[in-house]
């Protein structure tokens, strides 16, 4: 395994934290862990992408479909959120924004 998922707190709810390289095949690992603190939505999910190293396209759709659903971001790398914010979206979503929460 090319990553790793670690599952935190902060003063706002449940935190996933994913540190580095995010590839497709781990995905159902990623999928698994968001449906274990997934209580209240993505709106209450935050998703700290500080150690992310790199991660593939469908990792980024993934990524960005918990964002357009309203998970936080949290220390993501600038380019990672270059990325996420230029992924191609098949429906037509509005590409979440750079700016991000800075803290856990």
């Amino acid at each position: 395994m090319t990553f790793r998922i670690t599952r935190l707190n902060d003063a706002q709810g449940p935190v996933i934290k994913v540190d580095g390289w995010l590839q497709a095949e781990g995905l159902p690992d990623l999928e698994r862990e968001i449906g274990r603190v997934w209580v209240a939505g993505p709106a209450g999910l935050g998703l700290d992408l500080a150690g992310l190293r790199q991660a593939d396209d469908a990792s980024l759709g993934l990524l960005r479909r918990l964002l357009l659903g309203g998970a936080r971001l949290i220390d993501c790398p600038p380019y990672l959120a270059l990325r996420l914010a230029s992924a191609a979206d098949p429906q037509g979503h509005e590409a979440p924004g750079p700016a991000a929460d800075r803290g856990a």
